[in-house]
């Protein structure tokens, strides 16, 4: 049996009414920053005459400004900076907030870096962001702290403060 063409071709039009195209999502908040991010990041590292490896970085989310959107805490380092050998380095902590146009970038806030301390993690709580770090021992060599500790911040008129860790309780 042999069926007309034309019902066949008005049925696949009438169809196609009613099916659309796949498009791709966008991407989740969660990686929409990383453009935005790298590129501040990496201006940022060529002012300071240093470089920022991508694998130094970490993040965490959260709604710091209390806008109802999901804003991204950076930890990035630059090594290197003025040129020196590398073995140099200095840690940023910036905040991508979320808007609708994209994300906005914060100001820096130097964290950590050679003799000083190392930040490895964040969380976001609210406008507080508390921060895991390795804090230097006198036995410690520059490269590498070894004593845990925190660090505490708050977000406030669009930048990061320091906010002084509670001291431990005499118990």
């Amino acid at each position: 049996m042999r069926f007309p063409i034309f019902p066949l071709a008005m049925a696949m039009v009438v169809l196609g009414a009613f099916v659309q195209p796949v498009r791709a999502a966008d991407p989740p908040a969660s990686v929409a920053w990383q453009g935005p991010a790298n590129a501040w990041i990496a201006s940022h590292a060529r002012r300071a005459g240093g470089e920022a490896p991508r694998d130094k970085r970490s993040t965490c989310e959260g709604d710091v400004n209390g806008d109802g959107h999901a804003d991204v805490v950076v930890i990035y380092t630059i090594e290197g900076i003025g040129g020196g050998s590398g073995h140099d380095w200095t840690q940023y902590m910036t905040v991508m907030t979320s808007t609708p146009q994209g994300f906005g970038v914060t100001l820096p806030k130097e964290v950590g870096g050679k003799s000083k301390r190392a930040v490895e993690s964040c969380t976001v709580a609210g406008a507080l962001v508390d921060a895991v770090v390795k804090e230097y021992a006198p036995e410690d060599a520059s490269c590498c702290p070894s004593r845990p500790g925190q660090a505490h911040y708050a977000f406030k008129n669009g930048a990061l403060v320091d906010v002084p860790v509670p001291a431990p309780s005499g118990k």
